[in-house]
């Protein structure tokens, strides 16, 4: 997935009261490996999912 904004994405620790701030969590929980890739504008999150 790529975006245009600025900055990286990071973990969070979400309450089970939040609404948002779980899907690079599940992403992690999910992959063999993930990372970030910068461009000229913005940056792609990558991962190598376990089959």
């Amino acid at each position: 997935m790529s975006d245009p904004r600025e900055g990286y994405p990071a973990l969070a620790d979400p309450t089970p009261d939040d609404e948002s701030g779980r899907g690079l969590a599940i992403v992690d929980a999910l992959a063999e490996a993930w990372g970030i890739r910068e461009r000229v504008v913005g940056k792609t999150v990558w991962a190598r999912i376990r089959l």
